[in-house]
């Protein structure tokens, strides 16, 4: 989201908003049973928040909304299905492998999560610029740092999970994606057409994703797949 939409979101509330943290791509989450189909997901209670909970209602399960607190307990006595948290790291801490076996990746719903400290507004204003930019400058040091620390940790947190603890992991199948994606297609388009505000950011996403994408296919993508698997044969 560009910065001017990000402080127009925010405005109504007084409030100026400074990112300060990233988890990269989330997985899918931990489920108790396999998932084989998108049939699995019809009546399945999960816990997901926000918009992403509205979607998979949309394909038939049943999303609950429940703090992080409370994830182990509700999923360990089958209140609840599968969950959702961050990844690998994060989930070992709350113990969600010791609730649920089957642990999937294919994170559509949160590609690049932002955690957030807001400020507000009159306060902000009362600052000098000198220190409103140390500390927007100190809010993108800590952007990029916490990325890289949960991205390190998740490696190994992974795989203890896999060859410690007996969990399954791997991705859905391609129909769950399809069916989740389809949905997704269709509530950000409806969501974009009721509100002006959320239109602009609809639109300006995608515009930005549409350049982006022929960058990426020709960096991340290219480096993932043909220099990867060069590398590994030459390498090791």
């Amino acid at each position: 989201m560009r910065a001017a939409f990000i402080k127009e979101v925010y405005a109504p509330f007084d409030l100026i908003p400074l990112v300060v943290g990233c988890t990269g791509v989330q997985p899918m989450g931990w489920f108790r049973e396999p998932v084989e189909s998108v049939r699995d997901f019809r009546g399945l209670n999960i816990r997901m928040p926000g918009l992403a909970g509205d979607i998979y209602n949309a394909i038939g399960a049943n999303a609950r909304l429940l703090p992080g607190g409370e994830l182990f307990a509700a999923l360990e006595r089958g209140a609840i299905d599968a969950a959702e948290w961050v990844g690998p790291y994060s989930d070992r801490e709350l113990g969600l492998h010791r609730a649920a076996r089957y642990y999937y990746s294919s994170g559509w719903h949160e590609p690049a999560t932002s955690t957030e400290v807001v400020v507000n507004r009159r306060a902000w204003e009362s600052l000098p610029k000198d220190l409103q930019a140390v500390m927007r400058n100190a809010a993108a040091a800590c952007n990029i740092t916490s990325h890289a620390w949960l991205e390190a940790r998740n490696a190994d947190a992974l795989d203890d999970l896999v060859n410690n603890h007996g969990v399954q992991f791997g991705p859905v199948p391609d129909d769950v994606i399809e069916a989740l994606l389809e949905a997704t297609r269709d509530i950000l388009s409806d969501r974009a057409a009721d509100d002006e505000l959320t239109r602009k950011v609809h639109e300006s996403y995608f515009r930005f994703k549409a350049r982006h994408d022929r960058w990426q296919a020709n960096s991340e993508t290219m480096f993932q797949t043909q220099i990867r698997d060069l590398g590994q044969k030459i390498l090791g």
